[in-house]
C-alpha cells in the first residue's frame, strides 16, 4: 500500500533511528517465566515476582541485534555488551514495578489515547525520534501514521512488511509502558499541598539574618593534636550505636587490592619488530601479488580491495598516495601500535552507490524446482532482450521472475553501495560501468540474474591501496617472563597479609579499589576481561583475606586480594572503614570538649574575642549570615551552627558552639527577624507554594524510580553469569 511503501523508502534510516531511540527509553516487556532450575526461573526477584533468565536473555538478544545493526562493523565491545545487559535489567525491573503500582491504582491507557500518541497532531516523542512515519518534505506525517494504523487494524499489510510491523509493535509497547510510568509519576507529583502557615514559616526563615563576631578554635589545632587524644573501646561502641544510621548500605560491596603485571614489548622486542618490518618491505616492493603479501604479513587484518575516497585512508597514506602515480610506495612508519607500509595499486573514477532493479530465474533441475537449464535460458534470454529494447522492467519482472515482485515500483529497486563487500560488491564492480537504463544478464550456478541500472551518484576519484600492518607487541619470550613474575608473586601469597608483605618485598605497584559492587564492570587499569575478576571477588567461596590465582587477561596478568567484605545492611564496628570513621567522631568530640573548656575559661575572665584570638594564635572575623546559607563564612559547611545562632532571640552575649570544623566563640551583634509588615500576600504564598511544588516534582521525576525500587526486595543474580 502507499503508506507502507513510503515508509519502506527510508528503511535504512529507520533501522538506525529505531535502534537508537528504543535503547533510550526506560521501558520493557515481560514474558512468561521459563527455565530449567531455580536460578533460571528466579534470575531476578522483584518483591514477590520473578524475572526468569530466559525472559532476560530474550530481551537482551533483541536489543543486541538492534544495537549491532547500528554498528559499522556489526560487533559490540565487551563493555558495550555489559552496559546493554544493565539497561535490559533496568527496563525489566522498572517495568514490573510500575506495572504493579499502576494496576493497583487502576491507571490505564485507553485505545483512544494510544491512537493519539501514535498518529495525533502531537505524537509521542519516540514516534518523532525514530522517524517511523516521516516524509522528506514535512518530517512526521500524521496522515501516513493514520494510514498505517488503519491498514494494521484491517490486516491489509503484506508479508513483506513484517519487519516494519515488528519494529512498530515494539515502539507501541514502549509508548504504552512509558505513558503508564508518566501517569504514575504525575500522580505522585500532584500529591503536594503547602498550607499558608507553612509558606509563612518558610518566608520567615528565609528572611532571618545575623551579624556576628567569631573566633574559631579548629580541631587541627596543636592544642588538641591526635597524639594528645585517647579513646576507649567503650566510647567507640557508644558512638557507633549513636551513629549506626550512617553505616547502612543497600547493596553489598567489597574492598580489594591487586597487582597488575603488564605485558609490554622490551627494547629488544621493538628492534626485532622494526628489523622484520624493513626486511618485509623490501620483499613487498618486489612482489607482483601485494594482496597475498598483505594477507600473509598482517596477522590481524586482511587485504581490502575497496576503492577509497580522499580522506578515508590513514592520513600518512592518504596524503602520500592519493595524487601519486600507480605503484607509488609508502615506506614503513609507526602509527599507534602498528608498523605500516603501503602501495598504490590503481586509481578509478567511480560513484559511491548505484540504484538497480533485478529479478531472478532459477534452473536448479531439482524436485523443488524442476525447470531445466535450457528452458530457463530461453526465459532469461527473452526477458533480457525485452529489457534491452525498452520494455518496462517492472512489468517484465512481474511476468518472468520466480520470486515475488513488489507491486510498488519504488520498492522494486535497491541501492548498491561501493565498499559493501561480498556479492553486492561483485555486482557493483560490474554494474557501475553501465549507463543508467542499461540491462545486464548474469549467470551463476542454479539461477540467472537480470539487472537494470536505474541511476548512480556523482563520480569521484578513488584509489585502491595495499596496506601492510604489523602490530607492535611483546615477544613470546617477554610474555613468558612476565607470566613467570606473576606466578612467582602469587605462589605462597595465600593470605592478605602475605600478599601485602610480598608487594613490599618485591617493590610492586599495588592498586586499591574500595566499594566494588557485584555489577561493577571492571577494576581501574583493567580495560577488558575485568568481569572475570569481579565474579571471583563475589564468588560464595571467596572469603575475606583470600588471594586469587593469576588472572590471564589481554596484555596483562593480575593477582587480586579480597581485603574486606561489607554485606548489605549495617556495617559493623569491626570493619576498618567504620572503625576509622567512628574513631574520628569520638576524637572530634573529645577535642571539642577541651576547646570548649579553653573558651569558657577565657570568657569567665571577661577576655574579649580579640584577646582570645591572640592568645590562641588565630583571628577574629566579622560575618553576616542568613538561614539559607550552607557555609559559615570562611569556615566551611556548618549548618548546625548557623541554625543555633539564628534560633537565638537576644544579642550581645557570646555563645560557645561546637561545629564540624572546630569550636566557635560567637558574639551576635544584630539579628534581623520578620516584622508584622512582612506577612505574606496571597501572591507571595502562591509563589512560594509553586517553588516548593516544583522542587518536589523534580524530586519525583529524578528520584521516583529509585525510591520505588527501595519499596521492593530486589535480588539480582546477574553477577553469577555476566
Amino acid at each position: 500500500m502507499a503508506a507502507i511503501g513510503s515508509i519502506r523508502k527510508h528503511s535504512t534510516i529507520l533501522l538506525v533511528f529505531v535502534g537508537v531511540a528504543l535503547l533510550a527509553f526506560l521501558l520493557g516487556d515481560l514474558a512468561n517465566n521459563r527455565g530449567n532450575n531455580k536460578l533460571s526461573e528466579q534470575f531476578i526477584r522483584v518483591g514477590n515476582d520473578y524475572i526468569s533468565h530466559y525472559n532476560y536473555m530474550d530481551k537482551y538478544d533483541v536489543y543486541r541485534d538492534i544495537q549491532k545493526k547500528n554498528k559499522e562493523d556489526g560487533n559490540l565491545t565487551p563493555e558495550e555488551d555489559f552496559r546493554l545487559g544493565t539497561q535490559v535489567y533496568d527496563e525489566l525491573v522498572d517495568s514490573l514495578i510500575f506495572s504493579n503500582q499502576t494496576n493497583y491504582l487502576g491507571i490505564t491507557v485507553t485505545d483512544e489515547e494510544l491512537v493519539d500518541l501514535v498518529s495525533g497532531p502531537q505524537p509521542h516523542e519516540l514516534i518523532q525520534q525514530t522517524g517511523i512515519f516521516r516524509t522528506d518534505s514535512i518530517g512526521y506525517s500524521m496522515q501516513l501514521a493514520q494510514q498505517f494504523l488503519l491498514a494494521l487494524q484491517q490486516n491489509t499489510l503484506s508479508p513483506a512488511d513484517s519487519l516494519f510491523i515488528e519494529y512498530y509493535m515494539q515502539i507501541e509497547s514502549y509508548i504504552i509502558k512509558e505513558t503508564f510510568n508518566k501517569k504514575y509519576l504525575n500522580l505522585l507529583s500532584g500529591a503536594y499541598y503547602l498550607p499558608k502557615s507553612f509558606a509563612q514559616k518558610i518566608s520567615d526563615e528565609a528572611s532571618l539574618k545575623a551579624d556576628l563576631e567569631v573566633v574559631q578554635l579548629p580541631y587541627t589545632s596543636e592544642i588538641v593534636s591526635d597524639d594528645k587524644i585517647s579513646v576507649t573501646e567503650k566510647e567507640l561502641e557508644k558512638c557507633y550505636q549513636e551513629n549506626k544510621y550512617r553505616f547502612k548500605q543497600e547493596e553489598e560491596h567489597r574492598d580489594v587490592e591487586y597487582v597488575i603485571f603488564n605485558i609490554e614489548p622490551t627494547e629488544t622486542d621493538l628492534q626485532d619488530i622494526e628489523n622484520e618490518v624493513r626486511q618485509s618491505f623490501e620483499e613487498f616492493k618486489q612482489t607482483d601479488r601485494p594482496d597475498l603479501f598483505v594477507n600473509r604479513f598482517s596477522s590481524d587484518s586482511r587485504y581490502d580491495s575497496t576503492y577509497m575516497k580522499r580522506g578515508v585512508l590513514d592520513p600518512g597514506i592518504d596524503t602520500a598516495l592519493f595524487d601519486a602515480p600507480t605503484g607509488t610506495l609508502v615506506e614503513p612508519y609507526i602509527d599507534g601500535d602498528y608498523w605500516k607500509f603501503a602501495k598504490l595499486l590503481s586509481t578509478q573514477v567511480r560513484p559511491d552507490s548505484i540504484n538497480v532493479s533485478y529479478f531472478m530465474i532459477y534452473h536448479n533441475g531439482t524436485q523443488n524446482n524442476p525447470r531445466k537449464k535450457a528452458e530457463a535460458d530461453k526465459i532469461a534470454d527473452t526477458a533480457y532482450m525485452m529489457g534491452m529494447i525498452g520494455y518496462d522492467f517492472h512489468s517484465l519482472a512481474k511476468q518472468y521472475s520466480d520470486d515475488e515482485v513488489p507491486e510498488n515500483v519504488e520498492q522494486f529497486s535497491q541501492w548498491f553501495i561501493d565498499g559493501s563487500g561480498g556479492r553486492i560488491q561483485m555486482f557493483f564492480d560490474t554494474l557501475y560501468k553501465l549507463m543508467p537504463g542499461a540491462v545486464m544478464k548474469y549467470e551463476e550456478r542454479g539461477l540467472t540474474w537480470i539487472f537494470k541500472v536505474n541511476q548512480q551518484t556523482s563520480l569521484s576519484k578513488k584509489v585502491r591501496v595495499a596496506v601492510a600492518r604489523k602490530q607492535i607487541t611483546a615477544s613470546s619470550e617477554t610474555i613468558n617472563k612476565v607470566e613467570n613474575a606473576a606466578n612467582n608473586f602469587a605462589n605462597g601469597t595465600d593470605t592478605y597479609q602475605k600478599f601485602a608483605d610480598a608487594v613490599v618485598a618485591k617493590n610492586l605497584d599495588k592498586r586499591t579499589n574500595d566499594r566494588v559492587m557485584k555489577m561493577t564492570y571492571t577494576l581501574p587499569g583493567i580495560p577488558e576481561g575485568g568481569r572475570e575478576i569481579i565474579r571471583w571477588i563475589f564468588d560464595e567461596n571467596t572469603e575475606k583475606g583470600t588471594v586469587s590465582q593469576v588472572f590471564s587477561l589481554e596484555n596483562m596478568y593480575v593477582v587480586v586480594a579480597l581485603k574486606d567484605i561489607y554485606p548489605e545492611g549495617y556495617r559493623t564496628l569491626s570493619q576498618e572503614q567504620v572503625r576509622t570513621q567512628i574513631e574520628a567522631i569520638v576524637k572530634r568530640d573529645k577535642k571539642a570538649e577541651k576547646l570548649k573548656e579553653i573558651l569558657k575559661e577565657a570568657l569567665a575572665k571577661n577576655e574579649s574575642l580579640s584577646t582570645i584570638a591572640t592568645n590562641n594564635n588565630t583571628t577574629t572575623n566579622t560575618l553576616s549570615i542568613n538561614f539559607s546559607d550552607r557555609n559559615f563564612g570562611y569556615y566551611g559547611p556548618e549548618l548546625k551552627v548557623i541554625g543555633e545562632i539564628l534560633a537565638q532571640s537576644s544579642t550581645g552575649k557570646t555563645e560557645i558552639l561546637q561545629g564540624e570544623m572546630g569550636v566557635y566563640a560567637v558574639k551576635i551583634n544584630k539579628i534581623e527577624t520578620p516584622t508584622l509588615d512582612a506577612t505574606l500576600t496571597n501572591e507571595k504564598v502562591d509563589m512560594i507554594a509553586q517553588q516548593n511544588k516544583n522542587m518536589y516534582q523534580n524530586s519525583v521525576t529524578n528520584n521516583g524510580t529509585r525510591a520505588l525500587r527501595k519499596m521492593y526486595k530486589i535480588e539480582d543474580n546477574r553477577y553469577k553469569v555476566m
